[in-house]
């Protein structure tokens, strides 16, 4: 039995850490960063019995319909030392956040601060207060909360 659980984890941490694309491989999708920075803790669950599926090429995510909760708990508590201690910020969300600055400049804020790189968001004290303006540079993307464009209405 041990042997033929071997087989599929190990193909299943192959696949996580990936390998070097070549000229064949340059049309592959690159991995979510989000994806990267949970690789090693997903690896670390599929060795410990957590059921993974394959999200895209290389990719591996808990399989969630196959999910034991006595399993997961265990693997959960052996794997946790792999958990990512910071994100990476998704390079779109930011680049609409500094867009929401640049409106707030523009429209009678001339010191409004860029998001924090690192973590997206804009420091403390910058209070979007001046309802006018913050309809002007209201998100366009209602799920994160940092779009450019102005609402129509």
């Amino acid at each position: 039995m041990r042997r033929v659980l071997a087989i599929p984890l190990l193909l299943a941490g192959l696949a996580l850490v990936g390998c070097t694309a070549g000229p064949e491989d340059s049309q592959a999708a690159p991995v979510d960063p989000i994806d990267a920075a949970y690789a090693e803790h997903n690896k670390c669950l599929g060795e410990h019995g957590v059921k993974l599926r394959e999200k895209s090429t290389g990719v591996w995510v808990v399989d969630k319909d196959a999910v034991d909760r006595k399993v997961m708990v265990d693997a959960e508590e052996k794997c946790k030392s792999l958990l990512p201690f910071e994100l990476p910020v998704d390079q779109d969300a930011l680049k609409r956040a500094q867009g929401v600055a640049e409106c707030y400049r523009r429209n009678g804020y001339p010191d409004w601060p860029d998001p924090d790189p690192k973590t997206g968001e804009f420091p403390e004290g910058s209070d979007m207060n001046d309802s006018a303006v913050m309809r002007k540079c209201s998100p366009v993307a209602p799920e994160d909360n940092l779009g450019t464009a102005p609402v129509s209405g």
